[in-house]
């Protein structure tokens, strides 16, 4: 069964499900089954690997920045020092 027929499939299965619905406290039930379930998807699948990707951004970030520092004070340092020999001629 490829992707197409599993979501179809799953299409259906909900489509049921909520036409079995007879109330609004079953729909309520539902709705929090639901969040749930997004809730625990979250916080085990999407967290995870979010943080993942953030430490990794934040470590090439603080090297860009290390690179920024030592070129900023390699050019004051530049301008700092005194003309050489070679300079004032």
């Amino acid at each position: 069964m490829d992707k197409f027929e599993q979501f179809g499939k799953r299409v259906d299965e909900e489509f049921t499900r909520i036409k079995n619905m007879k109330n609004f406290e079953d729909f309520g039930k539902c709705v929090d089954e639901e969040l749930a379930r997004v809730k625990s998807f979250v916080k085990e699948e999407v967290a995870p690997e979010t943080e993942k990707r953030t430490a990794q951004f934040l470590r090439e970030v603080s090297e860009k920045l290390t690179e920024a520092a030592a070129w900023i004070e390699a050019r004051n340092a530049a301008r700092s020092s005194p003309p050489s020999k070679d300079e004032q001629t």
